[in-house]
């Protein structure tokens, strides 16, 4: 059965798949609604807040959570605690990728893993790394 991974976009972006090709090799079943049952999410630019939320919300279902160029919210948002699942930050060094992963590290914890010289549109360079954070053990041969 394959892994179902929620991938949040930001508002009025319409659904894509990164790499296919890498999503089908996973064994990943991709959707863009939360619908209720266990999965990964990965959020990417401010999608990546819609992510946060459903996994803070719903720990008991998301255990792993991506966050790819999210940017840090708004003044006066509340940092994120409540969520538990294991945390992959990702992002590019430029356009301040660096301050925001460091901001998302300490309100929700988990790893930083930095593209050097890259600005925020990475998420197809990354997908497979993220893929491999949110589906372990899912390569097919």
């Amino acid at each position: 059965m394959a892994r179902r991974v929620l991938l949040c976009l930001p508002s009025g972006t319409a659904l894509i798949d990164p790499d296919p090709d890498e999503t089908a090799r996973r064994d990943v079943e991709l959707a863009t609604e939360w619908g209720g049952s266990a999965a990964g999410i990965i959020g990417w630019s401010e999608g990546g807040w819609t992510a946060v939320d459903l996994a803070a919300q719903h720990g008991d279902l998301v255990d792993r959570l991506v966050l790819v160029s999210t940017p840090v919210p708004g003044e006066g948002a509340a940092a994120p605690s409540a969520v538990t699942a294991k945390t992959l930050l990702l992002y590019g060094s430029r356009d301040g990728g660096n301050a925001q992963a460091r901001w998302w590290q300490n309100a929700v914890g988990g790893r930083i893993e930095m593209l050097p010289g890259e600005g925020r549109d990475i998420l197809g360079r990354v997908w497979a790394r993220a893929l491999s954070h949110v589906a372990p053990g899912r390569l097919r041969k």
